[in-house]
């Protein structure tokens, strides 16, 4: 039981790093859309590479913050079921809701692997001003389904054990 609190703490703290990270690189954004809007207007000189820069970052962005978003319960949800389930089902509801985020998180990640591993080996590069490998910016997003799925599964366990507990 202390290994899996130990296993829980550590995906939690993994979380919370990924959702501070999030929110840095929102601001890393907002000073290069800052910076590309003064090239542009101010000194007509536009910024080549700031819209797949930005595009890049999103996906980091988004990924790294939806393990966070899960375990803090901020995510869209809907909760048509659970405000109108009994009491005694609500833990069942919560635990198929998780386990669906489980699976379609390693659905994604899977599938993230295939095209990293494939863009890895056939040597892709990205169209555009920035080129640079295209297994680059899939990255984030293999470990934000990674740790998504890590945090669905710790939220699994933890309505497994309290009902255990009861």
């Amino acid at each position: 039981m202390a290994s899996s609190n130990l296993l829980s703490r550590l995906v939690i703290g993994l979380a919370r790093l990924c959702g501070m990270i999030s929110a840095l690189l929102i601001i890393l954004v907002l000073a290069v859309v800052s910076y590309a809007v003064i090239q542009r207007y101010v000194l007509q000189t536009p910024l080549l590479w700031g819209d797949e820069f930005i595009g890049y970052v999103l996906v980091s962005i988004i990924m790294f913050g939806t393990a966070e978003a899960l375990r803090k319960n901020d995510h869209i949800s809907i909760d048509l079921l659970t405000s109108r389930a009994k009491p005694h089902h609500q833990r069942f509801v919560r635990i198929w809701g998780d386990t669906a985020v489980f699976l379609f998180a390693a659905m994604l990640g899977w599938s993230t692997w295939t095209t990293i591993v494939f863009a890895y080996g056939f040597g892709e590069y990205s169209m555009g001003y920035i080129e640079i490998p295209t297994w680059i910016p899939q990255v984030p997003m293999l470990l934000g389904t990674v740790l998504l799925a890590l945090v669905a599964l710790t939220r699994i366990f933890g309505n497994l054990a309290t009902r255990s507990s009861e």
